[in-house]
């Protein structure tokens, strides 16, 4: 706070040092950049912490220690252990949808692709089934976490995917009795469907790759069971 004062009565009686303030804005801004770099970082360590002690059994000064900060700087990012987790769940949400990409593609069979990122890489495909598989663990274990992650991954995707659904009704590409119900039913088969899927492809005989899988469950969304 000092520092910021100072600045303000050098630039009132030396008009050159104005040319320091901007540069004071610049190193501001870069470390705005640099703490959100951070915070990403803090965010996939903490994962694969919680995936290998449990929430339970992680502690902020585990994380920090094997982020390579200190306490004080973990604390500043994040000040409880519960909101790191909440900031982690918030970006596995922000990770399974691509709401523009739905919006944009010319058919329904493309929107429905793009939205649910169906065409991603294996790797993308087995993180965010890593992350499902934590939260629904945690989910169960405990309790807050329930509460946290039924309304961060559970009520608030379903309303982001029921206005998606509502906006295809508006174009006349979806018909539905229920926009909420759709908007469940797809989140269930092409989300849920993440949730236990096996590595190795030959756990269950016969059963595509993930990409394959989802790509035949948008064709029987779109086309039913029944012969045509």
């Amino acid at each position: 706070m000092s520092s910021s004062g100072n600045t303000d009565v050098a630039t009132e009686t030396c008009p050159a040092c104005q040319d320091d303030g901007a540069e004071q804005r610049q190193r501001g801004r870069q470390k705005v950049h640099d703490e959100a770099t951070l915070k990403a970082r803090v965010v996939e360590i903490a994962f694969s912490t919680f995936q290998k002690h449990s929430y339970n059994g992680t502690t902020m000064a585990l994380v920090a220690k094997n982020t390579g900060i200190s306490k004080r700087t973990l604390y500043e990012l994040f000040p409880s252990k519960i909101e790191l987790f909440a900031e982690l769940a918030m970006r596995h949400r922000a990770n399974l949808l691509d709401i523009p990409a739905g919006r944009e593609a010319e058919t329904l069979e493309e929107a429905l692709k793009a939205l649910f990122k169906v065409d991603q890489s294996d790797e993308k495909h087995l993180q965010q089934a890593a992350e499902m598989r934590l939260f629904y663990v945690e989910a169960v274990a405990n309790e807050e976490l329930g509460v946290l992650l039924r309304r961060a991954c559970g009520s608030e995707l379903h309303d982001v995917v029921t206005a998606w659904v509502e906006e295809e009704v508006a174009k006349g590409r979806i018909v539905t009795q229920s926009s909420r119900d759709t908007a469940k039913y797809l989140l269930d088969v092409l989300i849920a469907a993440r949730l236990f899927r096996p590595r190795a492809p030959d756990v269950i005989t016969g059963v595509s790759d993930i990409r394959t899988y989802l790509n035949h469950t948008i064709q029987l969304i779109l086309n039913g069971l029944l012969p045509r």
